[in-house]
């Protein structure tokens, strides 16, 4: 996108060195361009080879030279720069401000233009954090406590919802385990029931469970899964023993190098009527709809009908709208092509020129650029008049009492309105 911007604004080439080092870039083809000493200047952005990458300005006094067709940056760059090596030669606009352009360009657009989201990342009463093991990182999932040494892997192959699973691979001489005690008044929940599942693929019998721990010694356990080589929605319910110092939800694999698969699990000790919205949704939740059955995560989902109320493990779907995809690199794109992307290349020209207008001290440049703005503000109107160019605003359904959403300084939140 920062091309389209780059050719829209006249500010764009797309070239090849013909050799050149770590403090010079030579091209034969910048003869074309100028004979003049001095006269290449902006940046160039190494597109290949050792230095691919580098932004580099071109010096502004013996930046270049004409017999040579030379080009000396202000810093070195981090590789040799060879033939064949290609490169964006940007004479007047620095890319980086091509690309903030682009960035406010979406976010300004914003709702015109947006991302449709499905989250299906709430459990109703689900008291874990990364329930469904999505968040893995420097070897283990966040929040979750490894047991016995096991090998633990983001599995993106062997899922029964979302993403990605846990892989745990046992030692030879102890059971591996992930644990989480969520911190809870165990006052409050004594001779209550709680249930712990979790979905649990293995291809050997009688090695993968999951289990309650009350208090490090006395244990609820599920069944083993069966080894039949498919997900199996595995469980152990009880209630809380007087005793109980905790509640610890525990995925278990058999000692000596055993495998097993976990994902999709909950831990339900009473109702929770409060939800963290997650932060994809910008706007919404326009719908919320609850999975019918847990035993088919992908549905189907539907509407949680008027004075009904939501079931403990059901996953919750909720839609809304995000911004669309802010590239992060010179290869990233966006949710959006044909006629959209002109729109978002016409609102980035015209924050591009604001912003060049604030740094140029010539009076006769400032009112230049406001006005190259003003113009490319006038476009960006005219174009979200055209028909289907923005985007249809999602339409709400109706709650009917089930739920509603509040916000504060800590973020937004989904409210359960029946009692249960």
């Amino acid at each position: 996108m920062r091309q389209r911007l780059s050719e829209a604004i006249g500010d764009y080439y797309s070239l090849t060195a013909t050799g050149g080092s770590t403090s010079t870039l030579v091209d034969t083809a910048l003869a074309d361009y100028t004979e003049s000493n001095d006269g290449i200047q902006g940046w160039v952005k190494m597109t290949s080879g050792a230095a691919s990458g580098d932004l580099r300005r071109i010096k502004g006094s013996s930046g270049y030279t004409a017999s040579s067709t030379t080009i000396a940056p202000t810093r070195n760059f981090s590789g040799t720069v060879a033939n064949t090596h290609t490169y964006e030669w940007h004479p007047r606009v620095s890319p980086v401000d091509k690309d903030n352009a682009i960035l406010r360009a979406i976010e300004e657009l914003f709702p015109y233009l947006y991302l449709p989201i499905r989250d299906e990342t709430l459990f109703v009463d689900d008291r874990l954090a990364n329930s469904d093991f999505e968040t893995f990182s420097g070897g283990a999932f966040t929040s979750w406590t490894s047991v016995g040494s096991p090998t633990l892997a983001a599995e993106t192959s062997i899922v029964i919802h979302g993403s990605q699973a846990a892989k745990v691979t046992s030692g030879g001489g102890a059971v591996g385990q992930l644990t989480q005690a969520p911190t809870i008044n165990i006052n409050e929940i004594t001779n209550k029931q709680a249930s712990f599942k979790c979905w649990v693929y293995a291809t050997a019998a009688d090695v993968v469970r999951v289990r309650l721990d009350w208090d490090g010694t006395n244990f609820k356990n599920s069944a083993y899964h069966s080894g039949s080589d498919q997900w199996e929605l595995l469980g152990a319910t009880a209630t809380v023993p007087s005793s109980a110092t905790q509640v610890k939800a525990i995925c278990e694999v058999a000692a000596g190098g055993e495998v097993g698969y976990f994902d999709r699990s909950y831990l339900d000790i009473g109702a929770i009527y409060k939800y963290t919205i997650p932060t994809t949704l910008q706007r919404g939740p326009y719908y919320v709809r609850q999975q019918d059955s847990e035993t088919h995560p992908e549905g189907p989902y539907y509407s949680i009908g008027k004075a009904n109320i939501p079931t403990a493990g059901r996953i919750l779907r909720l839609e809304g709208m995000d911004l669309l995809t802010r590239p992060s690199s010179d290869t990233a794109t966006t949710e959006v092509d044909g006629e959209r992307v002109n729109l978002i290349v016409e609102k980035a020209k015209e924050i591009l020129y604001r912003m060049l207008s604030g740094r140029t001290a010539s009076p006769e440049s400032r009112d230049q650029f406001l006005r190259d703005s003003r113009e490319a503000g006038i476009n960006v109107l005219q174009m979200l008049r055209q028909p289907g160019l923005s985007m249809m605003p999602m339409s709400a359904e109706n709650s009917n009492g089930t739920w509603h959403t509040e916000e504060d300084a800590s973020g937004r939140y989904l409210v359960f309105d029946g009692i249960r």
